[in-house]
């Protein structure tokens, strides 16, 4: 599926299901546009107008990719964490061995190579994948 190919009524919902995710994390303004790779294009002061849909996010190439992994780890922490949905938010804010004692917000907030770091260390079937 091509996220930037969508009609607008998806890119719109997939703006609110990403601005709540990132919500739920209790990420600063700052590190939400980090990882959405959209600091320096959206102002931080100005992410409320797509949390309340009065704008989409503009899903070119690159928030289409990080778009699908921000989803995929959301999903695999709800996996890892079931019964205790909070407990995501409080793992990637600590730090894992696996990764050099860095926490996986770190990782993430450093790029795309850190956010499928992440994404691959709680889903295995990535790193599967051809």
């Amino acid at each position: 599926m091509e996220i930037s190919k969508l009609d607008d009524k998806i890119q719109s919902k997939l703006t609110l299901q990403l601005s709540q995710i990132l919500e739920n994390w209790h990420l600063e303004n700052v590190e939400q546009l980090k990882l959405l790779g959209l600091d320096g294009i959206i102002k931080s002061r100005h992410l409320y107008l797509y949390r309340r849909l009065d704008k989409s996010f503009d899903f070119d190439e690159q928030l289409s990719k990080r778009t699908e992994i921000i989803l995929g780890i959301s999903e695999s922490l709800g996996t890892t964490f079931p019964t205790h949905k909070e407990y995501g938010a409080i793992w990637l804010k600590r730090s894992v061995k696996k990764f050099k004692h860095k926490t996986p917000l770190e990782l993430m907030l450093s790029g795309d190579i850190g956010m499928m770091r992440v994404w691959h260390f709680l889903d295995c079937t990535q790193g599967w994948k051809n």
